[in-house]
């Protein structure tokens, strides 16, 4: 997506978080933020390395990459039910969004409504500043749903 204009600016500010922070701008950052700006939806860890290259990037660079990203507000980290990680790229050019991820696939869909943004000025009412929050939803999406078997409807509705 190079061409895109939306792409390049992204890539652009990003870039420029970088240096404002005094960090080099190197391969593995570049290449992991590259792919970042491909995605539509977050990704595990996992999936953006095989996506970078394993023979471009280590994992334990990768994490590094990420943890920097995500101080810098570059990225936004979400999470599965299980407490599995998914990183997704902050662009003051994409809207920000929630996700609901389902339980069984871990397909992620993301929306547009943000009900936690009106709760944002009570907390700076607390006194804290440089605010964010996470929001997730969890459910079986309606393919899982068509799958599963009468047992495991019953076992999962309990739940």
């Amino acid at each position: 997506m190079p061409d895109d204009p939306q792409w390049k600016e992204d890539y652009e500010d990003a870039v420029q978080k970088l240096r404002d922070a005094g960090l080099r701008i190197t391969n593995p950052r570049m290449a992991l933020l590259k792919v970042l700006l491909d995605q539509k939806l977050p990704c595990r860890i996992e999936d953006l390395h095989q996506q970078v290259g394993p023979q471009h990037c280590d994992l334990a660079t990768l994490y590094r990459c990420l943890a920097t990203f995500q101080e810098l507000g570059i990225v936004r980290r979400c999470f599965l039910n299980d407490g599995t990680s998914l990183f997704e790229i902050v662009s003051p050019n994409r809207e920000h969004n929630h996700h609901v991820i389902c339980k069984v696939c871990h397909k992620v869909e993301s929306f547009d409504v943000c009900v936690a943004e009106g709760l944002e000025p009570l907390v700076r009412k607390l006194g804290y500043r440089d605010i964010s929050h996470v929001l997730e939803f969890f459910g079986i999406c309606e393919d899982c749903q068509e799958n599963e078997s009468p047992a495991t409807a019953k076992n999962l509705s309990k739940k």
